[in-house]
C-alpha cells in the first residue's frame, strides 16, 4: 500500500485537509485585528466556506481529464478572487495528452474567451496560460454552434476551429463577458474527451482522490496565500486611488487581452468619493467594489459595479461615479455594502490605450456640486426598480 493511499484510508490527508482549512481561516480571517469588526467577521466567515467551496469543485469534482464537465467556479453565491459580476466563468480538467471537443450553442454574450492553463489552475500561482482563442477568431455558424477541437496537433485535414495545448496542460476555463445583462444570452457548452469510452471504465480510486486532495491542501495552502497577497496589495494601495496595470501583467495567468485596474476606497457614511475616469477605444470597460477578502460586494442585490453599457457619460465623455454607504440619487452610485474600507477594480477589455482615473474624497451632502450639473436625479423609487431588475437579470443569467 502507497503512502497516498494509506492517507486516505487513515484519515490522515482529511485531517490535512482540515488543518489547512482552518489555518487558511485564521490567517485570512481570525488572526487579523484589521477584520474584527461584526461585518467583516461575518464576511470572513462567510467567505472562508467560500474559498473552500471554490476549492472542492476546482480540485476534487472538475478533476477528471477523461471526462471532463464544466462547472461554475465563481457567481451569485460564491464570490472570490474579485469575481467580474459580468462573467460568467467556468472550468473543466484536461490533460496536454489527450485530445478534446468543445460544442454547442455560443450565445450572445458581448465576448467570449477560452483559455487553457498550464498546469491546473489551482497551482495559482504557478500557472501560466497555454493558449487562448476568442469570440473575434471563432468561426460559428449562423444558428449560432459552433465546435472547437483542442490538443497537441491539429488533425490531418481539419480546417476548423482549432486550439493547440502544451503537454503540462491541466484546466480549461471560459469566460463569457456580459454587457446588457437583459437581452444577451449564455452560450450552452459540451466539453468531451474525444476517445472516452463509455460508460467509463473505472470507479473512483484511493489514488486519485487522494491527488485531488492533496491538490485543494495546496489551495487552501499556497493559492490561498497568493490570493490573499494580491487583496493586500489593493487595500493597501493610497487611500482613494487606482492605477492600471498594463496589458503585458494579466498574460501570465490572467484574462488575455484585459488590462487590470487595482486600488482601495476610503470614506466614512457621510462621505463620498468620486470617481472620473474617460473610457479609451476599447471592447469593454467596467468599475466594481470589493471587500476586504476580494470578494465582490453584492453585486447582484447591489449597485456594486458598472460597465459601459450601464454607465452613463456626461456631456464630455468622462464616466463619474459617486461611491458612497448612502445612495448620493444620481446614476453612476457604486454601494459600499457598508465598507468604509474595500478594493476599487477596473478592466479593459481589448484596448489601445490605459489611462489611470482620478478619485477624491468629498463631503457626500456636497456631492453635487463637484457633478455637472445636467447630472440626472434618480429618486429611491427609480433606484427600487433598477436593483430589483438588476437582480432577476443577474440571478435569470447565472441559473442557465
Amino acid at each position: 500500500m502507497t503512502g497516498r493511499v494509506e492517507s486516505v484510508r487513515s484519515g490522515a490527508l482529511f485531517d490535512q485537509l482540515g488543518q489547512a482549512w482552518r489555518q487558511f481561516g485564521r490567517t485570512v480571517v481570525f488572526d487579523d485585528p484589521d477584520t474584527d469588526t461584526p461585518l467583516l467577521r461575518a464576511e470572513g466567515l462567510r467567505f472562508a466556506t467560500r474559498y473552500l467551496a471554490a476549492g472542492a469543485l476546482l480540485s476534487m469534482e472538475l478533476a477528471d481529464p477523461s471526462y471532463p464537465e464544466f462547472g461554475r467556479w465563481a457567481d451569485t453565491t460564491c464570490s472570490w478572487g474579485i469575481d467580474n459580476p459580468d462573467v460568467i466563468y467556468t472550468l473543466a480538467a484536461v490533460s496536454g495528452d489527450r485530445m478534446y471537443r468543445i460544442h454547442g450553442d455560443r450565445g450572445t454574450a458581448h465576448y467570449l474567451d477560452i483559455q487553457v492553463h498550464s498546469p491546473h489552475f489551482c497551482e495559482a500561482p504557478d500557472y501560466r496560460i497555454n493558449s487562448n482563442i476568442d469570440s473575434r477568431s471563432l468561426a460559428v455558424g449562423t444558428d449560432g454552434a459552433f465546435e472547437l477541437l483542442l490538443g497537441s496537433e491539429r488533425p490531418v485535414g481539419y480546417t476548423g476551429n482549432w486550439l493547440t495545448i502544451d503537454a503540462e496542460a491541466g484546466s480549461l476555463c471560459v469566460r463569457q463577458v456580459f454587457s446588457d445583462w437583459v437581452t444577451e444570452r449564455p452560450a450552452n457548452l459540451v466539453i468531451e474527451c474525444v476517445d472516452a469510452v463509455y460508460p467509463p471504465p473505472a470507479a473512483l480510486s484511493e489514488a486519485d482522490v487522494a491527488a485531488r486532495a492533496e491538490r485543494l491542501v495546496r489551495w487552501l495552502d499556497k493559492a490561498g496565500s497568493y490570493w490573499d497577497h494580491m487583496c493586500k496589495l489593493s487595500l493597501n494601495a493610497p487611500a482613494n486611488s487606482l492605477a492600471f496595470t498594463p496589458l503585458s501583467e494579466s498574460a501570465w495567468g490572467g484574462f488575455q487581452n484585459q488590462a487590470y485596474g487595482m486600488g482601495s476606497f476610503r470614506c466614512a457614511p457621510d462621505e463620498a468619493v468620486i470617481l472620473e475616469f474617460t473610457p479609451p477605444q476599447c471592447h469593454y470597460w467596467s468599475f466594481g467594489l470589493g471587500n476586504w477578502y476580494w470578494e465582490t460586494v453584492n453585486w447582484f442585490s447591489r449597485q456594486s459595479s458598472l460597465n459601459h453599457s450601464q454607465a452613463r457619460l456626461d456631456d464630455d465623455g468622462v464616466f463619474r461615479a459617486v461611491i458612497s454607504h448612502r445612495d448620493p440619487g444620481v446614476p453612476n452610485w457604486l454601494d459600499t455594502g457598508g465598507h468604509t474600507h474595500g478594493t476599487i477594480n477596473g478592466r479593459l477589455l481589448l484596448t489601445r490605450d490605459v489611462p489611470n482615473p482620478t478619485m477624491r474624497l468629498v463631503p457626500l451632502e456636497d456631492v453635487r456640486t463637484f457633478l455637472p450639473s445636467e447630472t440626472p436625479t434618480v429618486t429611491s423609487a427609480d433606484r427600487s426598480e433598477q436593483i430589483r431588475l438588476r437582480r432577476r437579470s443577474a440571478h435569470l443569467r447565472n441559473s442557465h
